[in-house]
């Protein structure tokens, strides 16, 4: 888990899911959103190929 303060240092190679948890608590319902993204010596690479366009239904 990433948080301020955490000690461990972020290197090439490592791959992390972000994510976040939208929640209605009023009906029971949940929705996870999130991306993985692998880390490089320049920076970070997306790893899902999902365009990220608003789909509406």
């Amino acid at each position: 888990m990433l948080y301020t303060g955490n000690p461990y240092v972020i290197e090439p190679g490592n791959v992390f899911f972000i994510h976040m948890i939208l929640m209605d608590s009023k009906n029971q319902l949940a929705m996870n959103l999130g991306e993985t993204f692998l880390v490089t010596e320049n920076g970070n690479e997306r790893l899902g190929k999902q365009k990220l366009d608003l789909v509406i239904l």
